[in-house]
């Protein structure tokens, strides 16, 4: 079953804005949980979350020209 991209950006969003900095961090123990259990389903959502967390850091660190 194929996962809205918006439900991905609105996860990443909230988590970054409850956590801030320790949203990435808070996203990497979730695949990694994920990934011990051997919830495949729940580890693509995971890592999904962990790179629009990661592509949102990045762009907000990014030096404007």
């Amino acid at each position: 079953m194929p996962i809205d991209p918006a439900i991905i950006s609105r996860t990443a969003t909230e988590l970054l804005q409850r956590h801030g900095g320790r949203a990435t961090t808070l996203a990497k123990e979730k695949v990694e949980s994920a990934s011990k259990a051997g919830d495949y389903p729940a580890l693509d959502l995971a890592l999904l979350v962990l790179t629009e967390v990661e592509r949102h850091q990045g762009s907000s660190s990014t030096p404007v020209t």
